[in-house]
């Protein structure tokens, strides 16, 4: 199983690879068209967010229920990463603002202990974000997991009044 998703995952950063320059610029990446994939494809990691994108496959034969739950998982994937970008955004920025404040001229960075001042400032000042962002992930995987056994259940009974 996990041995797929790695080569699930090499095929797709070939692919990637395969249609990106030397410079790699999001505009020249081609995505594989999800209904002519076997499987999900995970992409490689985004340079601001650290997810990694997941193109969902679209069977040719998808229910209504296995479309809604393949969109919700898109649109969950799509918010996540929307989150994660501005955060991480905002993050790099402030620590780099930091850093010109706080770096003594002739230093070209500061110490672990020096910098944790920042990151303890930054995670205070940003712990009611990350506490409505977990509330509200919880809130979407749930919604996930319920549509994720819908389906299931439905393939399970699709398959046995086949035979």
């Amino acid at each position: 199983m996990l041995s797929n998703r790695i080569n699930k995952a090499c095929r797709l950063r070939m692919i990637v690879s395969r249609h990106t320059s030397t410079t790699p610029d999001a505009k020249s990446i081609q995505t594989p068209n999800p209904s002519k994939i076997s499987s999900d494809m995970i992409g490689p990691p985004d340079p601001v967010s650290n997810l990694r994108t997941i193109i969902f496959r679209r069977p040719s034969n998808e229910t209504n229920l296995e479309e809604k739950y393949r969109k919700l998982r898109t649109e969950v994937q799509d918010w996540n990463h929307k989150f994660w970008t501005q955060h991480n955004s905002r993050f790099f920025k402030e620590r780099e603002t930091y850093l010109k404040e706080n770096l003594p001229d002739g230093k070209t960075n500061l110490t672990a202990d020096e910098m944790s001042v920042f990151y303890k400032a930054f995670l205070d000042k940003n712990w009611k974000t990350h506490l409505n962002y977990n509330i509200e992930w919880y809130k979407k995987n749930l919604m996930l997991l319920g549509l994720a056994i819908q389906v299931k259940i439905k393939k399970l009974f699709r398959t046995k009044q086949t035979k």
